[in-house]
């Protein structure tokens, strides 16, 4: 393996440092993958399997510095943390919580929570590393498990191509705004609780998703097309008034820009699309209404818009990023950005796929999911899968269970039979003013 030198793996991305600057109170900076076992979690076989991560992952090998005008990367030379974990942390994202790591491991029973700060990776990229600790553990515990070519282990090698900014590739796709959908109104759920620092409420909605499969099949839908359009169903029979007549749903869907431009980078490589509901749908056709939102949702993620929007985003954070002004100010500033920009939409809609597992390890992991905090939006939504289940994540800061209740009715009306769990969860907090200081 190559011997590489701490300052080249320090360099974030084009789009990653506005999560340094904004705190859980304003992005989802922490978001939450949950793994379960079948068996209980050894919190020591866990902390080394991490470090034995880090060898092929050296860009996780970082923390964080609030400096006079900026934030950048340290090399991290202390050893990874495992902590004991709820659906509540109490813990700080960079802090001497986890010496100062920008990531975090916890574990409860038979359940492994894993955390990163935003600006390190996107759900992919943190994937590959989440894979590579299942692996080791597994090992680790004496389980007779093989790697099929998917994980990054110990006897691939890390090449620098793995922590690349890849914003930049993108003019290989020839940006072009093109058929460009630009928010000028959406609907806006109201917050009643904004406290920002309180628990949000979680609903994991879970369902199998052939009988997803089946019912898209049949009507010329996609998965993500039947969802957003059940979602938003629900949101007019939950939130809609008078007041929001000829108002559209807005959801905010990142995008793996990967699929554009091809890229082994684990650092965050994602566009924010824009995908609208109109108002006059909701007087169509459940199945008219989907296939609607599968044509816009083709034209908004066309490779060449993808690109054109990716770098749109990444362009307006590196300006913020290397503006000459005092970290308070910039501070300030990059914050109301985030926040302003997540408000024009109504939601946040993320889908990070099926979560792949070599046959051998499959065994041993029961469940998986993921969580993306509602943070400074009325809720947030994040679908996964796993072994051909499907599972919707839903927080929110409403104590309700409205619109779950109403989304799962618009499901279950096409055959799909849900599943519901609820509970009080609060991510990994972060903060700048939180941080460890290196060398301390």
């Amino acid at each position: 393996m190559n011997t590489l030198l701490p300052s080249e793996i320090l360099q974030a991305d084009s789009y990653g440092p506005t999560f340094m600057y904004a705190t859980h109170r304003d992005l989802a900076t922490a978001p939450r993958h949950i793994i379960r076992l079948t068996e209980a979690v050894n919190p020591d076989l866990l902390q080394k399997a991490t470090e034995l991560a880090l060898i092929r992952f050296p860009q996780m090998r970082v923390g964080l510095t609030r400096g006079e005008k900026d934030y950048h990367y340290y090399f991290n030379d202390l050893p990874p943390v495992v902590l004991p974990f709820s659906d509540i942390s109490p813990y700080y994202m960079g802090s001497d919580d986890n010496n100062g790591y920008v990531f975090t491991v916890g574990y409860n029973d038979r359940t492994i929570y894993m955390e990163y700060q935003h600006s390190i990776s996107d759900g992919h990229g943190f994937e590959m590393f989440i894979r590579s600790v299942l692996y080791e553990y597994l090992t680790l515990c004496g389980h007779p498990i093989e790697n099929d070519g998917s994980i990054r282990t110990r006897d691939t090698e890390f090449t620098l191509s793995e922590c690349e900014d890849g914003y930049p590739l993108l003019d290989r796709a020839d940006p072009s705004s093109e058929g460009h959908y630009e928010v000028t109104k959406s609907l806006r759920v109201p917050v009643e609780n904004e406290d920002y620092e309180s628990n949000e409420r979680m609903t994991e909605l879970t369902f199998p998703y052939a009988a997803l499969s089946l019912w898209t099949h049949s009507h010329g839908a996609t998965p993500i097309s039947l969802l957003y359009t059940a979602l938003c169903f629900a949101l007019y029979r939950t939130y809609y008034t008078d007041d929001d007549i000829g108002t559209p749903v807005v959801a905010e869907i990142p995008m793996d820009l990967r699929q554009v431009v091809p890229s082994e980078t684990t650092h965050f490589f994602a566009a924010l699309l824009d995908l609208p509901f109109e108002y006059d749908w909701f007087e169509l056709p459940f199945e008219e209404a989907c296939r609607n939102v599968r044509a816009v949702f083709d034209k908004q993620r066309a490779p060449r818009h993808a690109a054109f929007w990716g770098k749109s985003g990444s362009t307006r954070v590196t300006k913020g990023h290397t503006a000459d002004m005092a970290i308070d100010e910039k501070e300030e500033l990059m914050r109301k950005a985030a926040r302003d920009y997540v408000r024009r939409d109504s939601f946040i809609l993320t889908n990070i796929g099926s979560f792949n597992l070599p046959a051998s390890m499959e065994e041993y992991i029961e469940d998986y999911g993921a969580i993306l905090p509602c943070a400074y939006q009325p809720f947030g939504i994040l679908i996964s899968s796993y072994k051909g289940i499907m599972k919707v994540s839903l927080a929110q800061r409403d104590d309700s269970p409205a619109l779950a209740d109403a989304f799962a009715d618009e499901l279950e009306q096409r055959g799909i039979p849900v599943k519901q769990k609820t509970y009080e969860f609060h991510p990994t907090r972060y903060d700048g003013l939180k941080l460890r200081r290196p060398n301390k």
